[in-house]
This record gives C-alpha cells, sequence and structure tokens, in this order.
C-alpha cells in the first residue's frame, strides 16, 4: 500500500532558496581559487597545438593562478613558441620552443651551447637530446625540408624551460619535449620519424666494454685500452645512438665510479664556432696554429672531419677527481680520440679526417 501522497510537487521554501543560493556562491568560489586544479587541463587543451598533456603539467605548473603566453602553434611562423605566464604576465613558468635550426649565428643551437661541455643525458638512445642549461633540449635532423642554400642541414630544434619550478630533469618535462618535437616536426612537415614518450628520466648505464659492444662505443672493445687510475676494469656508458647530432661515449674508472675521459662527436657547421672559443680559452695556440685546427691540450683534444657535407669535430676531455690535471695521459687520451674520430667518420661517412699532432699545447693563461 502507498503511503506517498501522489500528484503533488515539493516546492522550496524561501529559507531554503537560500541556502542552496549561498552553496551554489561557496561552490563557485572555490572553484575559482582552486583554478590551479583545473588550469593544466585547460591549457594543454588550448595551447600548443594541443600537443600538452594536462597530468603533466599539473606537476609542472606551480600552484597559483596563472595565464597563458603568446602561441604561434598553427601559424605557419617558422619559431613555434607557447607557454604559460605568471600572473602579471611578465614572467615564464613554462616556455616551450620549436624552431628549425641551419647553422647561422644566434640560432637555437649557437644560444644553448656557446662552447662544448660535458652534457647530462637524461633521454634514452632513441631520443637525441639532452638536459640543457635551463631543461630538456631535442635536435632532430629534417629529411623531408632539404638543405638550406649553404647546404646546411635543416634541424628541429625543441626547448622546453620550466624557470623556477623544475630544478632537475623530470619525466613530466622530457615527455613535455617530446611531445612537443613530435608536434611541430608534423607542423613544420619536418619528416623525422616521430620519437617514443620516455618513461622515466633515464639513469647512467655503467656497462662493461663486452656489454657495449652492440652500442656505439663498441669499438672500445676492439683495441686494448690504457690501464685505469685506479688499476680497476673500465665501464662504458654510451648514451646516445649514433646517428644523434651530438653522440658521446665514456670510459668510467670503476675503482672511482668516475669519468676518465669523455669522448664526444658534434655534427653540422653551427659546431665550428663553439669549438674554436673552446680552443680560444682553454689552450695556448702557437702562431703556426690556429683555432680552427685539430689540437691536443692539458686536458683536451679536438680532431675534425666534414660529413655529409658539414663540419664534424670530435672533442676528448679528461679531468682527474680535482680537475687540477688530466686523469690519463694526454698521449693515451689522444690515442682513444684518434679511434673514436675513426670509428665515428667510418660510420657517418666522413672525409677529410684531421687529428690532432703528438704536441700537448699548455693552457691558455
Amino acid at each position: 500500500m502507498a503511503t506517498g501522497i501522489q500528484g503533488r510537487r515539493w516546492l522550496p521554501s524561501g529559507r531554503a532558496l537560500g541556502i542552496v543560493a549561498v552553496v551554489l556562491a561557496v561552490v563557485a568560489g572555490a572553484g575559482w581559487l582552486a583554478k590551479p586544479v583545473w588550469q593544466p587541463w585547460w591549457y594543454a587543451a588550448t595551447l600548443c597545438g594541443g600537443n600538452l598533456s594536462g597530468g603533466e603539467l599539473a606537476e609542472l605548473l606551480p600552484n597559483e593562478r596563472l595565464q597563458a603566453a603568446k602561441d604561434t602553434f598553427g601559424s605557419g611562423h617558422g619559431l613555434l613558441r607557447c607557454g604559460v605566464d605568471e600572473s602579471d604576465g611578465k614572467h615564464y613558468v613554462l616556455d616551450v620552443e620549436a624552431e628549425i635550426d641551419t647553422g647561422e649565428p644566434l640560432g637555437p643551437l649557437a644560444m644553448e651551447i656557446t662552447v662544448p661541455r660535458d652534457l647530462d643525458y637524461v633521454f634514452p638512445g632513441s631520443v637525441p637530446g639532452f638536459y640543457g642549461e635551463f631543461g630538456p633540449v631535442i635536435i632532430q635532423e629534417c629529411p623531408k625540408l632539404g638543405r638550406d642554400s649553404e647546404g646546411r642541414t635543416r634541424r628541429l630544434v625543441t626547448k622546453v624551460f620550466a624557470h623556477g619550478v623544475e630544478s632537475a630533469p623530470s619525466r613530466q618535462s622530457l615527455r613535455t619535449a617530446v611531445r612537443i618535437a613530435n608536434g611541430a616536426g608534423a607542423e613544420i612537415g619536418c619528416g623525422a620519424d616521430p620519437l617514443p614518450l620516455p618513461d622515466r628520466v633515464e639513469p647512467t648505464r655503467k656497462l662493461s666494454v663486452r656489454q657495449a659492444e652492440g652500442t656505439m662505443c663498441g669499438w672500445l672493445g676492439q683495441g686494448t685500452l690504457p690501464g685505469s687510475p685506479s688499476g680497476k676494469q673500465w665501464q662504458v656508458v654510451a648514451p646516445t645512438d649514433e646517428r644523434a647530432t651530438i653522440t658521446s661515449c665514456s670510459l668510467i674508472d670503476s675503482g672511482t665510479g668516475e669519468p676518465a675521459v669523455n669522448l664526444t662527436g658534434w655534427y653540422g657547421d653551427w659546431t665550428d664556432k663553439p669549438f674554436e672559443r673552446l680552443l680560444l680559452s682553454n689552450v695556448q695556440i702557437p702562431k703556426t696554429h690556429s683555432a680552427h685546427d685539430a689540437l691536443l691540450g692539458e686536458n683536451l683534444g679536438r680532431a675534425k672531419a666534414r660529413c655529409a657535407g658539414e663540419s664534424a669535430n670530435f672533442l676528448a676531455t679528461s679531468y682527474a677527481r680535482d680537475r687540477s690535471r688530466s686523469a690519463l695521459p694526454m698521449s693515451e687520451v689522444r690515442q682513444l680520440l684518434d679511434r673514436f674520430a675513426a670509428d665515428q667518420a667510418e660510420h657517418r661517412d666522413c672525409t677529410g679526417l684531421e687529428l690532432p699532432g703528438r704536441t700537448v699545447h699548455p693552457d691558455a693563461d
């Protein structure tokens, strides 16, 4: 038997309506105060050509009210840029840039690397990038864009800066950089293969010389190596793919855990000026030589070649833990540089390989 009264509707009283209005006002106010909760997803949906992830932005952005920066994705501009600013619109908290670099002065690579340095390789080898001065950097050659009028390869350079928010590499910033690189590459028509999203910040993997045989540093196992400073076994760090714009091999002394020699290959005309600055700043160059030459200093050596019609520079650096001297005698560092450069030149069809002489030039004053 039904106990309710059929055919009647409950109408709220004036007091009830007042309570509802107050609750709605509180919810609306809470929503505004909680703007940081939803704004990462808003920015992901509206900025950067839709190439961002709201979940990753939620980890990168500070917990405060923010505003969108200028967005040139989808505009047809040569420089694709987007990001998020502080509420005053004067300072960024996330700055995203993707631009084609042909090696001209003041290009994105020249601004990022004024002199060659030991880089922080935080991506897997399948992603050609590193963690730069302010965030992740990815460099991809663009086969569909061809070369410029000077015969230089066009490269897509992607940078993600989380200024004042990120002080060390994170999974979120690395994945953001890859998402942007893939989206920008498609928009620009770069022609590079899509990059896989990294699952983590790649740890430094120290391999035995035998384990390194399947990497681009496999040449280390094909000849005699000098003894390590501690007398313990060598380990190898091989963080890059052999086709990357910047390649790397390091010999680690397992007795100390420290690198004794870092060997890097730098490809493209954009590398010439940084290497000239490096030699001028670190080596006393005699009048019979110049900063354009292959030279050996007290802690570094430089070799040269022409690869695919562009400059290639090969660098060896060696520092003891206190950085007062080289970890290995420079005669041994030179032999490793010669082998590294020869192996790189063979795999990349380089010509005109120039190796440093035996003379160790003193440090610059």
